[in-house]
C-alpha cells in the first residue's frame, strides 16, 4: 500500500506546484500587458486633449487676431507644447505644472515686445 501512495503523493505535489507555477506567470505576464495598454491609453487621452486644446487655440487667434498683426505661431508648435504639458502633468502635480509653466515657457506678450523695440 505504501508503494502505491508515494507515486500518488508525488503526483499531487507536482500538479499543483505545475499550476501554481502557469499561475504566477500568467499574473506576471497580464499585469506587463495591461500597464503597457494603460499607458497607450493614457497617451491616447493626452494626444486628444492636446488636439481640442489647440482647436480651442485656433478659435481664440482666430477670433482676436486684428487686421494688422504678424502671421500668428503656427498651430503645431500650441499642439506641441499642449502635449508635452499633458504628458508631464502625468508626472506632477497641476499646481507644479502651472509653475513650471509660469518660470519656464511663458514669455510676456512676444507682439508687444517685438512692437516696443521697433519704436525705440
Amino acid at each position: 500500500m505504501e508503494n502505491v501512495l508515494l507515486p500518488s503523493l508525488i503526483k499531487a505535489f507536482a500538479t499543483i506546484a505545475a499550476t501554481l507555477i502557469a499561475g504566477i506567470t500568467g499574473i506576471m505576464l497580464s499585469r506587463s500587458y495591461l500597464s503597457e495598454r494603460d499607458k497607450q491609453d493614457k497617451e491616447s487621452q493626452w494626444r486628444q486633449h492636446a488636439i481640442e486644446l489647440t482647436k480651442l487655440d485656433v478659435e481664440r487667434k482666430l477670433k482676436t487676431q486684428s487686421n494688422n498683426t504678424s502671421i500668428p505661431r503656427p498651430s503645431i508648435l500650441d499642439f506641441l507644447a499642449n502635449y508635452r504639458s499633458l504628458q508631464e502633468l502625468g508626472e506632477m502635480s497641476p499646481r507644479e505644472l502651472y509653475d513650471k509653466i509660469l518660470e519656464s515657457r511663458i514669455i510676456s506678450n512676444p507682439d508687444q515686445s517685438d512692437k516696443s523695440d521697433n519704436v525705440s
